[in-house]
């Protein structure tokens, strides 16, 4: 079954990278094929793109995982039919480093009764997800693994391999590249020089991945959902 909601997601994910990514990637082939010598710019437009690959792909892992989770609050999905690891990481969100009082304690014990119940569906603002959000920036592979272990999907990336232009990829290794480019350009390292291949090849990254979170979170959240007789 598919959820509408990550199916437009990933769609606009990909129309995304199109507008901003592909857009980079033709304006650099047009000069490179120009006579004369290829302007310097070049090199900041190659910089710019690999910093749009990793921006856009953070926003669609954390929202692939707030709108499966939204997705739930929505069907009126009871609260122990989430994932296990989520409930115990929204527990967290308000039992961490609290000096407890009493008045605390019953908060804390009411919060518990919530995230376990069989017979109440936890509202949308009980989810949390704006700090769900906050806690995920750069799309390293911990922040990915991290995430998705929300879901029950732990070392998620470990297992997870793609096919780019023919060739299995990894996850790993080529979120580490997105991640570790994107800082480098971030933080005013004027050696990172990603070449027009690296860029294609890391779009296209992305984009395969993409395919691959919205069918592995579809699949989590169908599996929360109740069954129909």
């Amino acid at each position: 079954m598919a959820i509408a909601e990550l199916d437009c997601l990933r769609d606009e994910f990909v129309e995304t990278l199109k507008a901003d990514v592909k857009s980079l990637i033709r304006l650099h082939d047009k000069d490179v094929e120009a006579r004369g010598r290829p302007g310097e710019w070049l090199r900041s437009v190659r910089r710019a793109a690999v910093v749009l690959i990793a921006a856009n792909l953070e926003h669609f892992v954390e929202e692939a995982v707030c709108l499966g989770l939204l997705h739930l609050a929505d069907a009126g999905v009871v609260a122990h039919r989430y994932p296990e690891e989520f409930r115990l990481w929204r527990f967290k969100q308000d039992a961490h480093q609290r000096n407890l009082g009493l008045q605390d304690s019953r908060q804390l014990i009411d919060l518990s009764l919530k995230l376990s119940s069989s017979v109440r569906a936890l509202e949308e603002e009980e989810l949390a997800l704006d700090a769900l959000r906050d806690g995920f920036d750069n799309p390293t592979a911990a922040n990915v693994n991290r995430l998705m272990g929300l879901l029950g999907k732990e070392d998620y990336v470990e297992g997870v391999s793609v096919t780019v232009n023919g060739v299995a990829t990894p996850a790993r290794p080529a979120l580490e590249e997105i991640a570790n480019r994107r800082n480098a350009v971030a933080h005013g390292d004027s050696v990172q020089d990603p070449s027009i291949d690296d860029v294609k090849r890391l779009q296209k990254f992305a984009q395969v991945l993409s395919t691959r979170i919205k069918r592995d979170v579809t699949h989590v959240i169908e599996g929360c959902m109740p069954k129909v007789p």
